[in-house]
């Protein structure tokens, strides 16, 4: 390490957050990736923010449902329990259903979380957490609540940054493995600078 990198760690952790800089540095490491990785990961990390964000927020909602009703006189469990019965479910079993997806939920995105820290350490072993949280997702969202609150509850947005995520780190996937196997990191094969 020269000596501009020396000066630079040390400043950070004579810094106010030292413990916050050593946190980063043990998740996320020391070194860089190129930069595919980075634009792959900050793409699926904004998205994974406004998901996790959501979820807790719809938790905490629900959870709270009685405190809003008498702090705001929002009829929460009211709405909630309306929108299930149209939607085919009995009014209390929605609700219990909601709180468990939303719950669930947040599981899943802790381990999409995990799955976008391995891409920034370009571990193939990301597709497991990563892939195996949007599965349980996808399968709670269609199939513990019903495919009808998928397809009208659910707006377009999130289907298609669900989409998008999906579509992004299964192509980062084949061609992180392509780069391990020996290729390069790109979608046109070699770089012609090599030839």
């Amino acid at each position: 390490m020269n000596t501009r990198q020396t000066e630079n760690s040390e400043s950070l952790y004579n810094s106010p957050y030292p413990m916050l800089a050593r946190l980063k540095e043990k998740v996320f490491g020391t070194e860089k990736p190129d930069n595919y990785t980075q634009v792959t990961f900050y793409l699926n990390f904004v998205f994974w923010i406004i998901f996790f964000i959501w979820s807790f927020a719809s938790y905490f909602t629900i959870s709270y449902r009685h405190l809003i009703f008498e702090q705001k006189k929002i009829p929460v469990e009211l709405i909630i329990k309306a929108r299930g019965e149209v939607l085919g479910f009995d009014s209390t079993d929605f609700l219990h259903r909601l709180l468990t997806f939303h719950a669930v939920s947040l599981i899943c995105w802790m381990l999409v979380f995990v799955g976008l820290v391995l891409i920034w350490r370009k571990n193939e072993k990301f597709v497991y957490f990563f892939f195996g949280g949007m599965i349980l997702y996808a399968f709670m969202l269609i199939f513990y609540l019903n495919f009808d609150y998928f397809m009208e509850d659910t707006t377009t947005f999130d289907k298609i940054i669900l989409l998008a995520m999906n579509a992004n780190a299964l192509m980062y996937f084949f061609l992180l493995r392509k780069e391990k196997k020996g290729g390069s990191l790109s979608f046109f094969g070699e770089d012609e600078e090599d030839e």
